[in-house]
Formats: C-alpha cells, sequence, structure tokens
C-alpha cells in the first residue's frame, strides 16, 4: 500500500465552519448534524480558531456556562497551528502529539482553508 499523503487524505472533506458570532450551543449542535468532531471559525473568510469536542466538553461540564449565551468566539482556540498540503502525515502528527491537540487545519499557501486533519485521519488504514 502507498503511504498516505495529507492531499489524498483530506480530498474528500467538505471543510465544517462556522462564524465567531455563533452561540456554543449552535456550534455544537452543528458539530453533530455535521458528524464532526471539530469546526473551524472563519469571519470574513479568516480563520479565526478551531471548536472541538473537547471544549464541548470542558465548558458544558466542567465550567457550567451557558451555552445559549456564549458566544463561540469567547472559548475557541485561537492560537492555532496550521499545516500545508506539502506537510507529511508523519509532521502533521508530530505537531499534534506535541502541541496536545487531535486536530489540526489544512491550509495552502494563499491562506485558504482546505480541511482539517485529524489524527484518526492520519492513522487509520484504507
Amino acid at each position: 500500500m502507498a503511504r498516505k499523503i495529507i492531499p489524498d487524505v483530506i480530498s474528500k472533506q467538505k471543510v465544517a465552519s462556522i462564524s465567531g458570532d455563533c452561540s456554543i450551543r449552535e456550534a455544537s449542535r452543528y458539530m453533530v448534524d455535521q458528524d464532526v468532531g471539530s469546526i473551524l471559525i472563519i469571519d470574513d473568510g479568516e480563520l479565526k480558531g478551531i471548536f472541538t469536542e473537547r471544549d464541548a466538553l470542558r465548558v458544558f461540564v466542567a465550567t457550567r456556562r451557558n451555552p445559549d449565551f456564549s458566544k463561540i468566539s469567547d472559548i475557541m482556540t485561537k492560537d492555532l497551528q496550521t499545516v500545508s498540503p506539502d506537510t507529511s502525515p508523519e509532521e502533521a502528527l508530530h505537531l499534534m502529539s506535541e502541541g496536545k491537540f487531535r486536530h489540526i487545519p489544512v491550509v495552502d499557501g494563499a491562506g485558504k482553508v482546505l480541511a482539517v486533519l485529524s489524527q484518526r485521519d492520519l492513522m487509520t488504514e484504507e
């Protein structure tokens, strides 16, 4: 079997994204509807952050913050690491391991978001 490369992994993905003005509950519902473990927050065509299942658990369970009245932009991860489509799967996994996160956006040289890689995407054999 040929080694996976990032363009192969993301070729069938649709980017799940929302605006930073959405409530935490709206974002969480959207994740369920899209059957994804993370969503990107994109405003005016610019990647602003990411919201993951872990974030939802932290907000709903640990902080008791009201998800109907809190904006996703208040709790999203803002300082994102990204990878390019040319990044090797091994390097992407290394970045995720070092940063202790499971999802990383794939962004092209022009700043366009192409997809979100998960550890599962890179570790699953096809």
